[in-house]
């Protein structure tokens, strides 16, 4: 039983990762950073408006920092609070889950079921 609690785990934390804007919060972060490095290469630019430029991207790659910081700590503790809920109704669980090869099985299927979500969701693999 162990080992079908384990793939609905993932397939659940897989689905809401997918929901969640982590592609969001990442993207504003990289692209601070690439407008931070455009700045600093910028040759016409005074070091003084370098100063207050960088302070303002740094802020903001600081914000979506955080942003993917919360994510990951509303997608952690969803999945904390599910293993709990499973341990209640299934003894060694949580024992199990965080054993080697359920950390290990979770992390194979979890990634191959990512990638195979991401597949059929870009059309790249068809149902035929």
């Amino acid at each position: 039983m162990n080992w079908v609690l384990t793939t609905l785990l993932c397939i659940v934390l897989v689905e809401l990762a997918f929901r969640l804007p982590f592609a969001d919060a990442a993207a504003g972060a990289v692209r601070c950073s690439g407008k931070a490095v455009h700045v600093v290469r910028a040759g016409a630019v005074s070091d003084h408006w370098k100063e207050k430029a960088l302070c303002a991207y740094a802020q903001a790659t600081f914000l979506s920092s955080l942003k993917l910081a919360g994510l990951l700590i509303v997608l952690f503790g969803i999945g904390a609070v599910l293993v709990l809920a499973f341990e209640q109704g299934f003894n060694g669980f949580e024992r199990f889950i965080l054993s080697w090869r359920g950390i290990a099985f979770s992390a194979v299927f979890a990634s191959l079921y990512a990638y195979a979500r991401g597949s059929i969701v870009r059309g790249h693999l068809s149902p035929h």
